[in-house]
Parts: C-alpha cells; sequence; structure tokens
C-alpha cells in the first residue's frame, strides 16, 4: 500500500438498527479508525503551509513586539537576566540562551497562527476538510482525489477567504498595538480588551469557513453568514472547542519545551509534523459537520421528504 492508500477499508458493514453513538465516541472511534490517514494529512498540511508559515513567522516577529515590548529580543534579553535565568551549560552564552528562548516563543506562536488557519494556504484548508468531513461521515474516502478535486473546486473562493482573514487579523492585530501601546486615553485598556475579545470570536468563526467551504455549495458571502450564525448559536460548544484548540497548539508545546529543554524541541517538532495540525482540523471539521447535519442537511431531507414536497 502505497503513501497515499486508493482505496479503505471499511470493516464490518454499519445496520440501520445498530445503536449510534454520541459524538464525542464517534470522534474518537473515528479518529482511532483513520489514525495513520491522518497522520498522512497532517503532513500534507505542513508541506502545502510552508508559504504560510513563512509569512506567519514575518507577521509574528513584527507584531510580537508591538504588543508588549517584553518581546522585543533585547528586552527579552534583559528580562531573562533580571530573572536570573541563564543557560544550562557553559558552552552557550546568556545572550545566546535568551535568543534561543525567543526563537522557541516565536516558533510556538507561528505554529498557532497556522493551525488556527489565521494564515493559511486556504486551498489546502479546504481539500483537508473535505477529507476530514468525509472520515467524519464514515464514509469511503480517497485521500489524495479526495483532496486534489476539492482543492481544484473550491481554490478561487478559498483563496480569497485566505486573503480576507489576513487583512482582518492585521487590521485586528493593528488596533490591539494601537490602544494598547499607542494611544493613552482613559479608556485604552478598554478597546484592546475588546479588540482582544474580536480576535478570539474571529478566530472562532474561522473554524468553520473552511469546513463549511468543503462541505456546501454557497456563494461566499453566504459561508460567512453561516459561520457567523453557526457561532453565535452554538456559542459556548465553539468556545470548548476554541480552547481544546489552544490547548492542542499552543499549550502542550510550551509543557513539551519547559519540560524537556533541548529534548522537548525534538518532541515539538515530531509533535506538530505528525499529530497537532491534523488533530486540531480533525476535530474542527467533525464540530462543524454535526452543525451543518443537525441544522442544513437534516431540515432539507425532511422538507423533500413532507408530503407537500412530493405534490
Amino acid at each position: 500500500m502505497g503513501f497515499f492508500p486508493r482505496y479503505d477499508r471499511e470493516g464490518p458493514g454499519v445496520y440501520a438498527d445498530d445503536p449510534k453513538h454520541g459524538p464525542f465516541v464517534r470522534f474518537f472511534q473515528t479518529y482511532a479508525n483513520k489514525f495513520f490517514k491522518i497522520v498522512s494529512t497532517n503532513f500534507l498540511s505542513v508541506l502545502f503551509n510552508i508559504p504560510a508559515i513563512f509569512i506567519a513567522y514575518v507577521g509574528v516577529v513584527y507584531f510580537l513586539p508591538q504588543i508588549n515590548q517584553i518581546f522585543d529580543p533585547a528586552a527579552f534579553q534583559k528580562y531573562l537576566t533580571d530573572l536570573g535565568i541563564t543557560a544550562t551549560d557553559s558552552a552557550t552564552s546568556g545572550a545566546g540562551a535568551a535568543m534561543q528562548l525567543y526563537f522557541l516563543v516565536v516558533v510556538v506562536l507561528v505554529m498557532f497562527v497556522v493551525g488556527m488557519q489565521l494564515v493559511s494556504v486556504g486551498p489546502v484548508q479546504t481539500g483537508l476538510s473535505f477529507v476530514y468531513r468525509n472520515f467524519a461521515r464514515e464514509s469511503t474516502t480517497f485521500v489524495w482525489s479526495d483532496f486534489v478535486m476539492s482543492f481544484k473546486k473550491n481554490w478561487k473562493q478559498s483563496l480569497i477567504v485566505t486573503g480576507i482573514t489576513l487583512g482582518v487579523t492585521c487590521l485586528i492585530l493593528i488596533n490591539i498595538v494601537f490602544y494598547a501601546n499607542v494611544y493613552s486615553g482613559p479608556y485604552s485598556q478598554i478597546f484592546s480588551t475588546i479588540f482582544f475579545m474580536v480576535f478570539v470570536f474571529f478566530m472562532c468563526i474561522q473554524i468553520y469557513m473552511y469546513p463549511i467551504i468543503a462541505s456546501l455549495d454557497l456563494k461566499l458571502k453566504n459561508v460567512y453568514r453561516n459561520a457567523v450564525l453557526f457561532f453565535l448559536g452554538r456559542l459556548l460548544p465553539t468556545l470548548g472547542i476554541f480552547l481544546i484548540d489552544v490547548v492542542i497548539l499552543l499549550v502542550i508545546p510550551v509543557v513539551m519545551l519547559v519540560s524537556f529543554t533541548y529534548a522537548g524541541f525534538a518532541l515539538a517538532v515530531i509533535y506538530y509534523l505528525l499529530f497537532a495540525f491534523s488533530f486540531v482540523q480533525y476535530l474542527n471539521t467533525f464540530f462543524v459537520w454535526q452543525q451543518i447535519e443537525r441544522y442544513i442537511v437534516k431540515p432539507q431531507e425532511i422538507d423533500e421528504q413532507s408530503p407537500e414536497a412530493t405534490k
């Protein structure tokens, strides 16, 4: 069998009278059943998002010191020195240790930005979302051909979403920087907090975008409309998914780096290459598909089967 299998062995048949498990159980069942395929899609995600990783790196290096001056490299080095944090080996100077730690902070934030699809290659995300949606539906999936098909079908709309997302992200960050560090009026803290909340809400809406494009044939304005409606209608579950994403993409790698020092960096690299992106994106797509199935697909099926529809 090649790296991208051309067929799936679905195992025993699914019968109509079989009890259907809840979303939590089905998520982990499908994830376990498709584990090696999902790992391969993680590698695809990293490989095809290399341009996005580069752009995210430039953005993080630029905005991070603007948001908090402590993340200016010189200020960061002085801060570590004041805390008494030095190199763990005699061969590395204090300045070198500070720059290594600064680089690790930047790398983790870059992976977070790309994993949350604030900077990404949109057609790639849509293609992967289509594959993940098929996994969530437990339907026969040809990973590579399904990815390519959705990529070709949705590349224009996906690229537009990528551009809009990048523009809105920069606009929100500029406002956060302005009200946090430039504007000194009486309501600066309030405005910076408001824009930070807007940023979180925007990331939550972004969870829905590419799975909706992959699953539904809609105009772009309706894609955004549905994403916003889903977010508002499922506010608490969406925030829960967002928090899980933050833990997977940000918290766990930081714990690895802090706990295992140099070995932690190697673990974090493997973690991002083989697990983090695909787990987050499959979780997001699985969750979004549940909403699409519940609020769009099933109501349409009921309408089509109603007596009035058959007349």
